[in-house]
């Protein structure tokens, strides 16, 4: 480049810690605007019709097995609900009604799965009560009785509530609750269907849209240097190998590897590429993110120095003669 009567620019790197702090400010603002954005996806999915039905269908499954207690579009386990301090139920009323509660969803299963499901299920439930584990005090919670019939045993000494939290509440938690997904016809195909629309219908939309609304966008507004929010707070800017401002295509470029290769990959391969990325801005010669690295980009300090767009725009600005060159090789340190 030709030296004559142009500004002279001298770039550092950023202050580490300065660095970390844009990061960390871009990061809470994408989770806040993920969140925003979830919360009005949410909305308008669930009052969608389909949604709507699909949901009552979940709901009806629930409430007529008796393992939830609906109240409008709400439900809650029944277990949870049986012990609930504002459901006021004694010790004695909590081990009936789970009691019950096992007796009539074995004849559920049967009237929706038929005959082979619900012995299946009892035949579960019996082994269950006559478990070598299911004791108090060495003593069984469940006896046969002369007619073969599993019955409480008398002689043990647990009180209702016991039987409850130790006996019924378990085996509604940990098999009746298992049973209604993989017995009753259409319910797990109902809750595939319920994750997949919370994953893929408003939570993965939310946050892909939040990736770009934080990380991209904000550098189409402040171009000069191509800053996120939390870059332009600190005053950081990029820099390509000419210290000039990015192109739009390298900037894009930038954008989209950290976009596929840090925010969306690093949530499912334990933050892995965001690891490598800290990584080399913290070790590395040059202080480069990943994205820095692979297109040759750098982080400069703006706070003191602006960056240009092309060296016309140098010259431009130095032709009162009194200026001097721009510094064409950036200072790393911190």
């Amino acid at each position: 480049m030709e030296r004559n009567s142009i500004t002279e620019i001298k770039y550092v790197t950023p202050k580490f810690h300065h660095r970390v702090f844009a990061n960390l400010m871009d990061f809470i603002l994408f989770a806040l605007v993920t969140l925003g954005l979830f919360i009005g996806i949410r909305a308008i999915v669930t009052h969608t019709p389909g949604y709507i039905a699909k949901e009552d269908e979940i709901l009806s499954i629930r409430k007529e097995s008796g393992m939830y207690h609906v109240e409008g579009t709400k439900s809650l386990d029944i277990v949870s609900f049986i012990d609930a301090d504002t459901t006021g139920y004694t010790g004695y009323a909590k081990k009936a009604v789970s009691r019950d509660v096992i007796t009539n969803f074995i004849k559920y299963v049967g009237d929706k799965a038929g005959a082979e499901s619900q012995k299946k299920v009892q035949d579960s439930y019996d082994a269950y009560r006559l478990g070598a584990d299911l004791k108090y005090e060495g003593v069984p919670y469940f006896v046969k009785n002369d007619a073969g019939e599993i019955v409480e045993n008398s002689e043990c000494a647990a009180k209702a509530e016991a039987y409850f939290h130790n006996a019924y509440g378990p085996y509604i938690d940990n098999y009746c609750q298992a049973y209604l997904i993989t017995e009753v016809p259409g319910y797990l195909e109902l809750g595939k269907w319920e994750s997949a629309t919370l994953f893929a219908g408003e939570l993965l939309p939310a946050y892909l849209a939040g990736g770009i609304l934080v990380y991209f966008v904000p550098t189409l507004f402040f171009r000069r240097g191509r800053m996120t929010i939390g870059k332009w707070m600190y005053r950081i800017g990029v820099a390509d190998s000419n210290l000039l401002v990015p192109s739009f295509g390298r900037s894009f470029a930038r954008f989209a590897i950290f976009y596929f290769a840090e925010l969306i990959l690093s949530p499912f391969t334990f933050a892995i590429p965001f690891l490598i990325s800290f990584s080399l801005m913290a070790f590395s010669k040059k202080k480069q993110g990943l994205a820095d690295y692979m297109l040759g980009l750098y982080e400069v300090d703006c706070s003191k120095s602006k960056l240009y767009f092309s060296k016309s725009e140098i010259l431009l600005e130095g032709v009162n003669g009194e200026k001097k060159p721009v510094d064409f090789h950036p200072e790393y340190e911190d």
